[in-house]
């Protein structure tokens, strides 16, 4: 297999991953009883524990007034609490409660059993290296989403 065919199979691995997590993501959605909209914003959330929800609404790119709807849901559902910010009383920074950890946990164990699935018959280094792999492609990609540089 020549470097470029297997830049090609990685990409394509990597899109149906992406695919089978919004897939994944709409199932919960569904079980949880809210919207997809939301499932992305406790994801952001459970990522980056006590994120703004200033900073949620451009991950989302959605308004204020939609993240401050969207939170006072997620709120009353049960999936995520408003804490105060220590570094600035006007602000709060947004949590996954207990129930939001578990509820996105269920997305997490899907992925770790499809995981272990693959990765029985591979060696500690080679896991590492996959892992290394993966871990900077997002790197990468949360970088080029957020740099308004990036065309």
């Amino acid at each position: 297999m020549t470097h470029k065919d297997g830049l090609l199979r990685i990409v394509q691995g990597l899109r149906r991953v992406d695919t089978g997590t919004y897939a994944l993501r709409i199932r919960l959605a569904e079980k949880l009883g809210i919207g997809t909209i939301d499932i992305n914003a406790m994801a952001f959330v459970g990522e980056v524990d006590g994120l703004t929800p200033k900073d949620l609404g451009k991950a989302l790119n959605i308004t204020t007034g939609s993240v401050t709807a969207m939170v006072d849901r997620l709120e009353a559902k049960g999936f995520m609490v408003r804490k105060p910010n220590p570094t600035d009383r006007r602000s709060v920074l947004l949590h996954l409660s207990p129930e939001g950890t578990d509820a996105m946990q269920w997305a997490n164990d899907h992925f770790a059993a499809a995981a272990a699935a693959l990765l029985q018959a591979s060696s500690e280094d080679s896991i590492t290296d996959i892992a290394e792999f993966l871990e900077g492609i997002g790197q990468r990609l949360m970088a080029a989403a957020t740099d308004p540089e990036a065309g």
